[in-house]
């Protein structure tokens, strides 16, 4: 049985098989389907395409790698071969793997047509056109929070209050 091992690194790898499958079994539920054909139960199904060729009508599988998955036009070489491929195909998404190294027993119904990476641009960080994005952030201080001493004028207030319940009670008394 043939082996593909899948390092945990390979975030954009693109896997694409050629399926021997019967109409009932491109009904079935995909996501079984994809587990029992890869033997791996923890793929995640939504990067996990089974279809037959027919459906890409006027498109083609190279125009699907390329304009589908984001496959450079530069990396599918073999535009002619992908293109006369008819029948049922699966195609498997390194990110169905979680991330986990992982290999892979296929199914003999499964025959490795080849393997592609999607395109990801580098990621560069360009100062924004406006001057409101001129600048450096502060960040806001939080506030002061230490105790402060008591001001004269609560100390006059305290005092005064004092005298007038004095009074107060004198004249209650008297």
């Amino acid at each position: 049985m043939t082996r593909i091992t899948i390092p945990a690194h390979d975030r954009h790898g693109v896997r694409l098989f050629t399926a021997t499958l019967t109409p009932d079994e491109l009904q079935r539920d995909k996501a079984r389907l994809a587990a029992e054909l890869l033997g791996d139960k923890d793929l995640d199904p939504a990067f996990v395409e089974i279809f037959d060729l027919a459906d890409l009508s006027g498109v083609g599988l190279s125009g699907y790698l390329t304009e589908g998955l984001g496959i450079p036009e530069t990396a599918v070489t073999d535009r002619a071969r992908l293109d006369l491929l008819k029948g049922p195909v699966l195609i498997l998404l390194s990110k169905a793997l979680h991330g986990r190294e992982v290999t892979l027993t296929p199914d003999p119904r499964l025959t490795l047509v080849g393997t592609y990476a999607e395109d990801r641009p580098p990621v560069h960080f360009e100062p924004l056109p406006t001057t409101a994005a001129e600048g450096r952030l502060v960040p806001e201080l939080p506030p002061d929070r230490t105790p402060q001493r008591p001001t004269s004028a609560f100390l006059l207030l305290g005092t005064a209050l004092v005298l007038v319940a004095v009074v107060a009670i004198w004249l209650a008394l008297g």
